[in-house]
């Protein structure tokens, strides 16, 4: 979970028991639950979406409920199977398509309408006695169809070629059909108002996989058209199997067995603190870096299986609550506080220095980083976001955080304008890696560098000093600067014609730097620290049960 956290402020999930006299308390481990993941959705919702199995008997095709409940309404021995949109697409070369090219076969949602029964079998033996006929689900009746064309009068005019009595229909805006993946062959058609389901009909596996997208994943699929779009797909997993597969993904499987459970319990306590998080979508957490890293099954190893089992149900709390599990993959030597990110001070992610990640610093990839950037390209990033910068004059970190890693940074040109970037804007702007860091400048009219003092105390750096002209003109010092003092004039030093060509930002860490550092995590393993400690050492005051 490399993502900005957004809103602590946001109401944790409540796993809590009563004491005597109605107090709450955390419970002493979380039971598993079924999660919903969401692997394509939104402008990534597919038209259609392939699985494949490699082990068992095919599918049970379905539907999940309200409360994720799985219903089986038939199966299928097909171990290729794809789920389309129930209106038009193009088939061509195994590919289906939104767009209609020249030989590409027609799926579409019209169809002829042969029968309606009571049971499966019933309906199995119908349409088993014409060809090309297909079971279909619709809200507690089962029908028979035939075709799957891509307007009324095409589905009437096949109608009447193959002399079929019935009437022509169109799918609903919900609708899914399944064919076997590569050609037209329609295996069922779900017309109902839940969201269609498919689980691996593997009886006997102990832990069965199903393809999707090039990743294998626990559990089963949910598919659901909302506003009538294309499919939304869901992985419906267990909580312990997520956990599992997400501390894979986002450390190394063959890490240090604690280091890897303290990665466990803070993906455990994230998503069941961000449940409903994609709720626009009818799922809890997504798949990616917004949330956690989460692609299947394909890192699991011996070690990373058992230290997830090693901690299996055990969260991160503080006070009683599931605290904000956060974490990033170096602080490059002190993290942050949350503050010093992000918007809400929280008292258990308080900055401090860590002195674990400096010990395995050879083993982390561009723990050690710098990035240069001239003049004129920062001068076109700051015009790039709306801002009228005119020739720079000085780049400059202006504020530190408790631990001193970088809370703002400042842009000035030679017209006296500046512009601020705070908390991780200071990271962000610039696509750097941390925000721990430092800036020098080189070249242009940096060498001068004086310094003028104020006896009641305070500076004035003069190679980025102005002055207001009597008409209110702002311009840049330049040349030799003079003060009036009770002697008179007395020239104090010179101000530099410009500003730097360059700057060069020298940094460690990558990240966020708030929370739990991963590799300090295995830093802290390796010196045989266990998983609560670890995460004792980065969340301040919290409990690990």
């Amino acid at each position: 979970m490399k993502k900005p956290w957004m809103q602590l402020a946001a109401a944790g999930l409540a796993l809590t028991l009563l004491l005597p006299g109605g107090a709450p308390r955390a419970s002493a481990a979380v039971e598993d639950r079924l999660l919903r993941v969401g692997l394509a959705y939104g402008s990534g919702a597919l038209p259609a979406a392939n699985l494949e199995n490699s082990v068992g008997s095919g599918y049970r095709l379905g539907y999940y409920d309200g409360e994720g409940n799985f219903t089986a309404l038939a199966t299928t021995a097909e171990t290729k199977i794809t789920m389309l949109r129930a209106d038009t697409l193009y088939l061509s070369g195994g590919t289906y398509s939104e767009t209609a090219v020249a030989g590409a076969t027609a799926v579409g949602g019209w169809y002829v309408l042969l029968g309606s029964y009571d049971a499966l079998e019933t309906a199995q033996a119908a349409a088993a006695g014409v060809s090309g006929a297909y079971v279909a689900w619709q809200d507690g009746t089962w029908q028979v169809r035939w075709g799957a064309c891509e307007s009324q009068s095409a589905a009437a005019a096949a109608q009447s070629a193959q002399g079929l009595a019935g009437t022509v229909g169109q799918a609903g805006s919900s609708a899914v059909t399944v064919v076997r993946t590569g050609t037209a062959q329609v295996l069922f058609q779900y017309d109902g108002t839940d969201p269609f389901g498919v689980m691996p009909d593997v009886t006997g596996e102990a832990d069965p996989v199903t393809w999707f997208k090039g990743y294998k994943y626990y559990g089963g699929f949910r598919y659901e058209r909302l506003g009538g779009g294309s499919l939304t797909v869901v992985n419906m997993v267990h909580l312990e199997d997520y956990v599992r597969c997400v501390i894979t993904w986002e450390m190394g499987a063959s890490w240090e067995p604690e280091a890897l459970k303290a990665q466990a319990c803070c993906a455990r306590t994230y998503v069941l603190r961000n449940l409903d998080k994609h709720s626009a979508y009818h799922f809890d957490v997504c798949s990616e870096t917004d949330c956690q890293a989460y692609h299947g099954t394909g890192n699991l190893t011996a070690n990373s299986i058992q230290a997830a089992a090693g901690c299996e149900g055990v969260c991160i709390w503080y006070q009683g609550s599931l605290a904000e599990a956060v974490y990033s993959s170096s602080n490059g030597g002190a993290s942050s506080d949350s503050e010093s990110v992000w918007a809400n001070e929280v008292p258990y992610l308080r900055g401090k220095s860590d002195p674990y990640e400096a010990l395995i610093a050879d083993t982390i990839s561009n723990y050690h980083w710098s990035v240069t950037f001239t003049a004129d390209e920062l001068e076109a990033k700051l015009q790039a976001k709306g801002y009228q910068c005119t020739d720079l004059a000085s780049f400059k970190v202006t504020q530190t955080g408790s631990t001193g890693n970088v809370t703002a940074i400042t842009f000035t040109d030679v017209s006296g304008k500046s512009w601020t970037f705070y908390k991780q804007d200071a990271r962000t702007f610039l696509g750097l890696r941390s925000q721990r860091y430092t800036v020098t400048p080189s070249g242009g009219g940096t060498a001068d560098g004086t310094t003028l003092y104020a006896a009641g105390g305070g500076s004035l750096d003069l190679s980025s000093a102005y002055a207001i002209g009597g008409d209110g003109s702002v311009s840049r010092l330049t040349g030799g600067v003079y003060v009036l003092t009770g002697d008179g004039l007395e020239a104090v030093g010179s101000a530099g014609a410009g500003g730097a060509d360059s700057y060069t930002i020298t940094g460690t860490g990558y990240g966020h730097g708030v929370g739990m550092s991963q590799y300090g995590a295995q830093a802290m393993a390796k010196e045989g620290y266990t998983y609560d400690e670890i995460l004792q050492f980065y969340f301040t005051g919290v409990d690990i049960y």
